[in-house]
């Protein structure tokens, strides 16, 4: 079994090969009097994180007692050697990230989820559609289908938006041989390579499939969470912590997680404010695509920051269906993932 010193030097090998590290999100300032400071990390870019950004502009931070610094790194696996080596206090992460830890013998509790449906899009340029014989109208097997031998881009390689589109071939009878991953980044890089016709699909986070809609040189093709019924009852993001860090200082955790939670309410009782802050914090994204994104994901958004049992077994099922991890976790709560700290 891989040991955690073995992981993180792995992951380090990484950073010291010139993975490039994205620039922070916009956070408070350090040092506030009466606040605890901390440091967060964030795996990807995007709105499946919306809470991040609601609970910076609404202040929630300070107002449970905490003062936190955001960066975000390049992928799930930074973020999660990040945070077992000490370097963050709590990561925000897909689920896939801390199961294969698990397998690894890594032990981090998830204290809170982002969202609860798979909120990941997929977009097709029009000319391989045209060629392919499908439309955005098409089944959802037809869809899946037509990707044998397609060049799909995404953000990276062993990241959460590769494993879950491996397992949706699976569903309709594809192998991984039978197409082609390629890293291509995050976002607007994501959004260019299949402008160019390095890619014929992208999957990754909103609202890149709607943006690329709106653009018109391809659709919108896939959403996981409304397409895929595997998906809709699911840990996709979440808030995690290391088991260490939640025994030594329980007071933060509750208010990574209460702040989180609250940002998630936010969301559902002010649906228009949060489309507002969303806008201004994604001023180089079409607005449009950002309103069509959370319009059509804002059901994966869970009240609370909630989990549930049912979620974490399906994470599960789903891990080992994909073979990415042999050994996994007690899907019932209190080892790997607990609300606790949310009331």
């Amino acid at each position: 079994m891989l040991k955690r010193r073995d992981f993180i030097a792995t992951m380090g090998a990484a950073l010291a090969a010139g993975t490039p590290v994205l620039a922070p999100l916009p956070a408070q300032a350090q040092g506030k009097p009466g606040l605890t400071p901390g440091r967060g990390v964030v795996s990807a870019p995007g709105l499946s994180f919306s809470a991040l950004y609601i609970a910076k502009r609404q202040d929630y931070w300070s107002a449970n007692g905490v003062d936190y610094s955001l960066k975000t790194v390049q992928g799930g696996p930074l973020a999660m050697a990040a945070l077992t080596a000490g370097e963050a206090d709590f990561a925000c992460i897909a689920s896939s990230d801390p199961l294969i830890a698990w397998d690894k013998g890594i032990k981090t509790l998830a204290i809170a989820a982002f969202t609860s449906g798979v909120a990941m899009q997929m977009a097709a340029r029009n000319d391989w559609m045209a060629k392919l014989g499908v439309t955005p109208a098409s089944t959802t097997a037809d869809k899946v289908k037509a990707l044998k031998e397609a060049r799909i881009g995404v953000s990276t390689i062993g990241g959460g938006p590769a494993q879950f589109m491996k397992y949706v071939a699976t569903l309709y009878g594809i192998e991984e041989r039978d197409f082609k991953l390629l890293a291509v980044g995050f976002g607007a890089a994501r959004v260019a390579a299949l402008r160019e016709n390095q890619v014929d699909v992208i999957v990754g986070s909103a609202p890149d499939a709607d943006e690329v809609a709106l653009l018109g040189f391809g659709d919108f093709y896939l959403s996981f969470a409304v397409d895929i019924p595997a998906f809709k009852d699911f840990p996709y993001t979440i808030l995690a912590v290391t088991p260490d860090f939640a025994n030594a200082q329980p007071k933060a955790v509750h208010a990574i997680a209460k702040s989180i939670g609250q940002a998630n309410d936010f969301i559902q009782s002010k649906f228009g404010d949060t489309l507002d802050i969303l806008k201004a914090e994604f001023p180089k994204i079409d607005g449009r695509a950002i309103v069509r994104s959370m319009e059509r994901d804002r059901a994966t958004f869970p009240r609370g920051g909630l989990m549930s049992q049912s979620m974490w077994e399906n994470g599960i099922k789903v891990a080992k269906n994909m073979k990415t991890v042999k050994n996994t976790p007690p899907a019932a709560e209190g080892e790997f993932w607990t609300n606790k700290f949310l009331t």
